[in-house]
């Protein structure tokens, strides 16, 4: 099978940068006529899949008519997230991007990206068929993905980003909350508690996020001159995500020895460890001391009465409104190097932690 064009296949043919190729095929207005018309006629040539003249036309004419006041902004989301305990995170940065977004004056299109999505790298027809100025996207975490949209030329952010990302895959700025120092701090007060055996639990493939917070616990432990026990953690990747209790359950079931303490890679996953845990007679935090990570309200999934998650507070309305301050940067000065953002924490005490029994 004949491989599709690129970007990098037109910047390569003409000589240009890849960024340049970009606000070619966008109609940014620092491209000079000359040069972007070489674009266009390089990309017809090579069919590029995503250059039809008509849309370029029409996105021209509207950049005309509305001026730089007014942009359409796509935001992809993962469906699944939608759907699991962590949902009310995302909806609170759905709600900074929205509002943002609504300050500004611009237009927001929302997607779900279903799994089947993510699988076959289908992209909305929003963006493929230049109906958008700049894409955000909320959790989706398949870098595959992220490079099909980087072909579309489009300034884009995302919110989270691949575990298994090199510096070399930085395609675009990404924001995220400050995870492996935070959770690096909430072991050491663990272990400041009197525990030495403690346990992780979280899939450490699903995002960068996760990712680190497993390695900031490595680190506090490394620091504490305590090794981590593999046989204590559950960091292998599972379909639900450790959001599922039974996938907690059954990492329950295979350890030897349960350890003092888990430190769990957010607090959906610590609230489902705690009523696993409450399902074999054992309570957080008498028998186990248990920690999270966002400090979010739920009423699907209570805690015990007077129960308290030790984790950290990050506002999730921020860190949609940071992205999308990010994407606005990114679409007025498209040269600028690369950024990764990381807002801080806030860490809360809870009762969910306290010296291991005797």
């Amino acid at each position: 099978m004949k491989r599709k064009a690129t970007t990098n296949d037109i910047a390569r043919m003409l000589g240009l940068s890849r960024t340049t190729v970009s606000k070619a095929l966008n109609g940014h207005p620092t491209v000079p006529p000359a040069t972007r018309q070489r674009v266009l006629d390089m990309a017809a040539q090579l069919h590029y899949k995503h250059y039809r003249p008509a849309d370029q036309a029409n996105r021209a004419e509207l950049r005309d008519a509305a001026g730089a006041a007014m942009r359409t902004i796509a935001c992809l989301i993962r469906s699944s997230l939608a759907r699991s305990g962590s949902k009310g995170y995302w909806v609170d940065v759905l709600q900074g991007i929205e509002e943002s977004t609504r300050r500004r004056g611009w237009n927001m299109v929302l997607h779900f990206v279903h799994q089947e999505d993510l699988d076959s790298l289908r992209l909305p027809r929003s963006l493929t068929e230049a109906h958008v100025d700049g894409v955000i996207m909320a959790g989706i975490t398949r870098l595959a993905y992220a490079r099909a949209v980087a072909e579309l030329g489009l300034p884009a952010v995302l919110i989270d980003h691949d575990s298994a990302a090199r510096a070399e895959d930085a395609l675009f700025d990404t924001v995220l909350m400050e995870s492996e120092q935070s959770v690096c701090d909430l072991t050491a007060r663990l272990i400041a508690l009197g525990h030495r055996r403690i346990g992780f639990i979280g899939d450490i493939a699903d995002c960068l996020s996760f990712r680190e917070r497993w390695n900031g616990f490595r680190r506090a432990m490394m620091d504490a001159g305590l090794s981590v026990d593999p046989a204590c953690c559950a960091v292998a990747p599972k379909p639900g995500h450790y959001y599922d209790g039974a996938e907690i359950a059954e990492a329950l079931a295979a350890m030897p020895a349960l350890p003092t303490a888990f430190v769990c890679a957010n607090d959906v996953v610590a609230v489902r460890t705690i009523q696993t845990l409450g399902r074999m007679g054992l309570t957080v935090p008498e028998d186990l001391s248990v920690t999270g990570f966002d400090a979010i309200e739920t009423d699907t999934d209570p805690l015990p009465d007077g129960l308290q998650l030790m984790s950290v507070r990050i506002d999730a309305v921020r860190v949609g409104s940071r992205a999308f301050e990010q994407l606005a940067l990114r679409m007025a000065q498209p040269d600028r190097p690369i950024e990764h953002i990381r807002l801080a924490t806030v860490p809360v005490a809870g009762t969910s932690a306290v010296p291991p029994k005797a």
